[in-house]
């Protein structure tokens, strides 16, 4: 191992182990959908990592909270990195939040889908481009996590456009994004002549490991299968930028959830219908 690579990551390694080992377990997240209220969803979440950040109690103060506290893990891994490696994090951390907003403000456009599709083309011809500032072995591991989170999108928008509209193959292949790990555009054009969800559950189980059979363990499945792609860096080269890049996306997808958590509580579901909103686990 080379003596530079021990010394710039040595550091930034062994600060994302910690932080990685303070990740909330499944069970928190239970025990956070049971609560009778955002008062006891916030004496739980004052207990982990998360409690310094939340200095109101109601659900616009946590989702403030979670808000700052993912851009202070942020900000201290950024910190952390050369230049090189910066823009890619910014791009998929930063720039990404950006876009939602600049989506968000076009909403209104005559085709408001082809908008935000040519915006997710050139975000994603961005990202690719970021990644030729990084090391050929660090890319590799970067490519197959960003790959199966494009993978994830992608098949997202196969079952909206063509099993919920019902668009066209072609239509449907018009919206995909070009950036994939293992649903490259030929398999996605194979995948958009199935017909229920059921079909697109037995053919991709091969890849993504597991079945579904409704939208909302179709969401999980997915997510599962990206997951397994964050974590399978932690057991390889310990002087990695995938590991700061696998542990912000953990952190992200982690906040993802217990905001979605607290617009159940908030709206007083019960513990099984909040839990079908998470993903993570």
């Amino acid at each position: 191992m080379p003596l530079g690579k021990a010394v710039e990551y040595g550091s930034l390694s062994a600060r994302c182990h910690v932080i990685r080992s303070q990740l909330i377990t499944p069970q928190i997240l239970e025990q956070l959908a049971r609560s009778r209220g955002i008062g006891e969803l916030a004496g739980t979440l004052s207990t982990t990592q998360y409690g310094s950040f939340i200095t109101e109690v109601s659900t616009e103060g946590v989702q403030r909270g979670l808000s700052d506290a993912f851009a202070y893990q942020r900000k201290k891994i950024l910190r952390g990195l050369q230049e090189r490696h910066r823009e890619i994090f910014k791009l998929f951390f930063i720039t990404k939040y950006r876009l939602l907003d600049e989506k968000i403000s076009k909403k209104k456009t005559i085709n408001p889908e082809e908008t935000f599709h040519q915006i997710d083309k050139n975000y994603s011809r961005l990202l690719k481009k970021s990644m030729l500032q990084i090391s050929s072995s660090e890319r590799h591991q970067l490519k197959k996590i960003v790959g199966s989170y494009f993978d994830l999108l992608n098949l997202y928008t196969l079952v909206k456009f063509r099993l919920l509209h019902r668009l066209s193959v072609e239509e449907t292949l018009t919206y995909m994004l070009p950036f994939a790990e293992n649903f490259k555009l030929g398999e996605l054009a194979k995948l958009c002549q199935i017909e229920s969800l059921q079909q697109l559950s037995s053919t991709i189980k091969p890849i993504v490991s597991e079945g579904f059979g409704s939208y909302e363990t179709f969401r999980k499945a997915l997510y599962r299968y990206h997951r397994k792609y964050l974590l399978s860096v932690w057991s390889g080269y310990p002087f990695s930028i995938a590991i700061p890049f696998s542990l912000l996306r953990l952190i992200e997808i982690e906040i993802s959830d217990i905001m979605a958590i607290t617009e159940g509580v908030s709206f007083g579901l019960d513990k099984r219908e909040i839990m079908t909103m998470t993903v993570g686990g």
